[in-house]
């Protein structure tokens, strides 16, 4: 440190404010907002189609919310919550 630049510290601190956070997924609720992405918009567009509702898209889209949310739930935890693994900014 010089006079020029006093504000600037040698050292970063080890926590506060300019250390990055260290990000974990909860597998749950991943698997569960992955669902929910999937599910609603397959399940709203077999309730409205202008024919009527139709049960087979309802059924397929929860059938695939389901199956890609324990896809994604179960990739989560396998990975720990760290999805992220390149450089932090």
């Amino acid at each position: 440190m010089t006079e020029e630049d006093p504000w600037r510290g040698s050292d970063a601190p080890p926590k506060g404010p300019s250390t990055p956070p260290d990000l974990q997924f909860d597998p749950l609720a991943t698997g569960f907002g992955v669902f929910v992405a999937i599910a609603i918009p397959l399940v709203v567009l077999g309730y409205t189609r202008p024919s009527g509702p139709n049960d087979t898209i309802i059924g397929l889209g929860i059938v695939a919310g389901l199956l890609v949310g324990l896809l994604a739930g179960i990739w989560v935890a396998h990975c720990r919550g760290h999805i992220w693994r390149g450089p932090r900014l």
